[in-house]
């Protein structure tokens, strides 16, 4: 679903989400043997129909489940078929009427009730049978499919925000919800 944000008077910027097929990763607590946080990964295009370059700092993914919690997200782009992590503390550039586009992966913690952890269970058996603290398991539309209710709350009302620059000081920020 695109969102466009328009400026009257110098054009607009496209932010569209697209499903990936990059896996959902688990992630398991040593100590504890639970599900502590799920990382869900989404493609992000950012297109530039402004007639000059605009440049922007940072994107900030806002869980609206944990607003307590800066979880952050990590940031890639597509190299050769492979996935290279870029910073999302510097500076990046989108040339005029050009685009951008990044494979996102959030960060969701997972309560540790009961309730929650029992659809964890083959997963993390899995994880201790081969002795690992991560697991990959799947798309997140097959994510989706088998744990409905699970992942809705997770991500309902969620959204990203881009803090452009104005030269060197902070300008425009805009922050469009995320359409899983």
């Amino acid at each position: 679903m695109p969102f466009v944000l328009t400026n009257c008077k110098t054009g607009n910027i496209n932010v569209n989400f697209y499903d990936t097929e990059y896996s959902v990763i688990l992630r398991k607590s040593e100590r504890e043997k639970k599900i502590t946080y799920i990382r869900l990964p989404k493609k992000l295009r950012l297109e530039n129909g402004f007639l000059t370059n605009r440049m922007f700092k940072r994107i900030v993914y806002s869980y609206k489940i944990n607003k307590d919690k800066c979880l952050g997200l990590v940031l890639y782009q597509k190299k050769n078929d492979s996935l290279s992590r870029i910073s999302n503390n510097k500076k990046k550039a989108i040339s005029a009427k050009e685009s951008l586009e990044y494979i996102y992966y959030t960060r969701h913690f997972i309560d540790s009730t009961k309730s929650i952890q029992q659809q964890f269970k083959p997963y993390i058996e899995k994880m201790l049978a081969e002795n690992k603290d991560t697991l990959h398991i799947g798309t997140v539309d097959e994510f989706k499919q088998q744990h409905k209710e699970l992942f809705e709350k997770l991500t309902k009302n969620d959204s990203i925000s881009i803090q452009f620059l104005d030269g060197k000081k902070l300008g425009e920020r805009i922050t469009v919800p995320v359409a899983w």
